[in-house]
Order: structure tokens, then sequence, then C-alpha cells
């Protein structure tokens, strides 16, 4: 079933883009389209350039300062004893506890608990796949459950808000390709006016199992 929605999507996505290219051609010989010249082009990448390089530096505020240190000793207890992970998750978590552990001893007052994406992302999939052993683990989650729920929440927001950005990021990708093609790639409401592709250019998000492998 999942094969053949894939492929429904797949040929729903090849027709958008052979309409598109039609309408392309016929603009072109008619004389109605404008082609993007090289100082053009080369601006669209360097803003694309720019807006990967200010993500990729950029930290997402969890909480405020005031309960900065309790998500801190928070997180880290929770993966000192009930994340949950398979396979080569155990390097993410390592790489998540020394990230952590070093960002609260350096931590000055009125700092607040923040993370890049990639450590965004892996945070809310370790926070909402917990795992523990018997009773008593079940035990000390039941005693920080509210806390808990309140974390996942904040963490949800901060987490739709950058993949948002990111978004915006990829139709930057979108958009040079589109000029390097021959064409101009706008938006209506939001929207890009051709249909969204991921081409090899594109900032794609980094699936949980790159979360998880990356070193």
């Amino acid at each position: 079933m999942e094969k053949e929605i894939k492929t429904a999507t797949e040929v729903q996505e090849k027709m958008s883009m052979e309409k598109a290219q039609e309408k392309i051609q016929e603009m072109q010989a008619e004389g109605k389209l404008n082609k993007p010249t090289e100082e053009e082009i080369l601006e669209s990448a360097k803003k694309l350039e720019q807006a990967k390089k200010d993500f990729g530096e950029k930290l997402f505020d969890i909480g405020t300062a005031e309960v900065a240190d309790e998500i801190y000793d928070f997180m880290l207890t929770f993966l000192e004893k009930h994340v949950y992970w398979t396979k080569n998750g155990w390097m993410g978590v390592i790489r998540m506890y020394d990230e952590l552990s070093e960002a609260k001893k350096n931590k000055k007052d009125g700092d607040t608990f923040g993370v890049g994406y990639q450590a965004l992302e892996f945070m809310f999939y370790a926070l909402t796949n917990p795992g523990g052993t018997g009773l008593e683990s079940a035990r000390e989650i039941e005693k920080v459950a509210d806390f808990y729920a309140d974390l996942i929440e904040m963490t949800g927001e901060k987490l739709e808000q950058s993949r948002k950005e990111l978004k915006d990021i990829q139709f930057l990708g979108d958009k040079l390709l589109a000029m390097q093609q021959g064409f101009y790639l706008e938006r209506e409401d939001g929207v890009a006016s051709l249909e969204d592709s991921e081409p090899e250019t594109a900032f794609a998000s980094p699936s949980a199992d790159d979360l998880l492998k990356k070193k």
C-alpha cells in the first residue's frame, strides 16, 4: 500500500513538473519569459549559502532563563537513565550528553537553555521515545511527569518553528535551481507557484537516523 501511494505521488509530481515545463517553453516561445541574469543567479546563491550558515549557527531557546538549569538537569538525567536508543543511536546519546554537559558548565546568569537545529531534532526524538526497565525507573519518571510533559510541548513548538525556517531555506534552494535552468520561481501566498521539489541542491532536513549517526 505504501509503495502504491509513493508511486502515485511520484507520478503526480512528474505530471506537475511536465506541465510547468510546458508552460515555461510556451512562454519562452512567445518571448514572455525573462531569463535570470548571471548577477541574479550569483546573488541568489549567496542568499542561500548565508541562510544555510545562519541557520546552522542558530540556537533555539527552550523555556526561560529561570528554568534553564532545571531543563539541563532533567535532560542530563534523562540521557543517563531513560533515553531509548537502537543500533548506532548510542553515538547520538553520547554526543548530546557531552554537548549539554559542556553548555551547562559554560552557562552564565540570564542564559536560557538553547540548542541548535540538529540537537533540537534529536532532543524531541529522544523525549518522545523514552525507555526504562522495571518499576523503579517508571516511578522516577512519574515524579517529574508534569515537567516532562511541559518540556515536550515547548520542544515541539520550537521544532515546528525550526522546520518552517528550514522550508524557507529549501525554497531558496528550489529558487536557485530554477534560475539556473532559466526561469524564476516565485511564491503565491507563501506557496511556490510551481510544484515544490527536492533537488540535490536543496538544504534537506536530516532524518532521525542521520541525527543519531552524526559524529
